[in-house]
């Protein structure tokens, strides 16, 4: 149960498939934050649009700071 626990909360998770190919999910905690956006949008305590801009906002986020660390690195090398 450890190794499970320590490879879902190391990054993205990779499911292969055969004859489909590979299916990247995002981290446990991004899928968390997007399942109770999700979850408050349905019981209506936030609007579906709202949901929609804060989960986008957060990939968005996330996205940007992964292109910014592999800038960084990248930048490291040609020292």
């Amino acid at each position: 149960m450890n190794e499970l626990a320590e490879a879902l909360s190391s990054g993205p998770l990779h499911i292969h498939f055969e004859g489909f190919g590979t299916i990247s999910l995002p981290s446990l905690e991004t899928l968390a934050f997007v399942g109770g956006a999700a979850l408050l949008a349905a019981m209506g305590l936030i609007g579906w649009p709202l949901a929609a801009i804060v989960v986008l906002a957060r990939l968005l986020a996330a996205s940007r700071h992964a292109i910014l660390r592999g800038l960084g690195q990248a930048l490291a090398l040609t020292r």
